[in-house]
C-alpha cells in the first residue's frame, strides 16, 4: 500500500495559516509515502513567496514532486515572466521535477503553466504534447505499478467547478493520457476538490482535482486529498479544514475498470 498527498494552489503571499499548519500536523499523523504538489506554491512568483513555500515543503521529509503552475511566474516583471518565467521556480524546486517511484506507484509530471500567451487569459493551461509522451514513457516503464500524471491545470474543466478552463490541447492531451498506461491526473488551479472518470469511447482515466490551502477559496474549504493504492484499487480521501483541523470525508473508491460513483465525463 502506498499514501500519496495531493496539495494544490497553497499560494504563499495568500496562504491561510491554520490550514498551513493543520495541513503539517495532519500529513505526519497519516505517514504518507509521497507528495504531489500540482502547483501554485505562489501568489505573485516573488522571491519571498518561493522562500516561504520552499521552507515549508522542507519540513517534509518524504519524497516530493512539484510542478509549476501559471502563479508562479513574476507577475510584475514582464521582462522576466516572457524570458524566463520559470526560472525562480526552477532555482527552488528543479530537485523535486523528477518521477518518484514507491512501491506500487509512480509520480510523473509536465509543466502546462505559460508566462504569456497570445490569448487574453494567459493563465489557462497550455499541454506541450512532446512533454506529456516523454512523461507516459516513464510510467510505460514500471510494469504494473500505478501511474499518476501531475501538473496544474486540467485536460479537460471539470464539471462542477465553479470557474471553467480551457486548456490547449488539452483534449488531445486527455485521450493521449488515456490511451496510455496513466490511470490518474492529479490537477490544481479550479481551487476545489473533485474525482471525475474521463472516458474517450474504450479508453478512460481518473481526473483528480485538488483544493486550495489559500484564503482564495471557490465554493468549499481549504482542502487536500490522500490517495491510497491497494493492489489495484485506489480511494482518493478529500480533507476539509474545519476549524483548526482537516476532517476527512467519504472516501471516493476506485476499481480497475473505472468503477465510481461519481460523474463520468464524457469527452468525444
Amino acid at each position: 500500500m502506498s499514501k500519496i498527498i495531493q496539495v494544490a494552489d497553497v499560494h504563499f503571499g495568500t496562504e491561510n495559516p491554520r490550514a498551513i499548519s493543520a495541513f503539517k500536523a495532519t500529513v505526519d499523523a497519516l505517514e504518507a509515502d509521497a507528495l504531489a504538489v500540482c502547483g501554485d506554491l505562489t501568489q505573485r512568483g516573488k522571491h519571498e513567496e518561493f522562500e516561504a513555500a520552499r521552507k515549508w515543503l522542507d519540513t517534509f521529509t518524504i519524497p516530493k514532486l512539484v510542478v509549476a503552475g501559471n502563479h508562479d511566474t513574476p507577475l510584475l516583471n514582464l521582462y522576466e515572466r516572457v524570458v524566463s518565467p520559470f526560472e525562480r521556480h526552477d532555482d527552488y524546486f528543479d530537485e523535486f521535477s523528477a518521477p518518484v517511484e514507491l512501491d506500487n506507484a509512480v509520480l510523473a509530471g509536465i509543466n502546462t503553466a505559460r508566462g504569456w500567451q497570445t490569448r487574453k487569459n494567459w493563465a489557462e493551461g497550455s499541454v506541450n504534447l512532446e512533454d506529456l509522451d516523454n512523461a507516459i514513457a516513464t510510467g510505460d516503464g514500471v510494469g504494473r505499478k500505478t501511474a499518476f500524471l501531475i501538473c496544474h491545470h486540467p485536460f479537460l474543466s471539470p464539471p462542477d467547478a465553479p470557474m471553467r478552463t480551457s486548456t490547449r490541447r488539452g483534449r488531445r492531451a486527455s485521450r493521449r493520457l488515456a490511451q496510455s498506461g496513466f490511470r490518474y491526473l492529479l490537477t490544481g488551479h479550479v481551487h476545489v476538490p473533485s474525482v471525475t472518470v474521463v472516458d474517450h469511447e474504450q479508453d478512460a482515466y481518473i481526473a483528480v482535482s485538488a483544493g486550495t490551502l489559500s484564503t482564495r477559496l471557490r465554493a468549499s474549504p481549504a482542502s487536500f486529498n490522500l490517495i491510497d493504492i491497494s493492489g489495484e484499487n485506489c480511494a482518493v480521501t478529500i480533507f476539509n479544514l474545519h476549524g483548526d483541523r482537516f476532517v476527512p470525508q467519504k472516501p471516493h473508491v476506485l476499481t480497475p475498470d473505472f468503477e465510481l460513483k461519481e460523474t463520468h465525463l464524457s469527452a468525444d
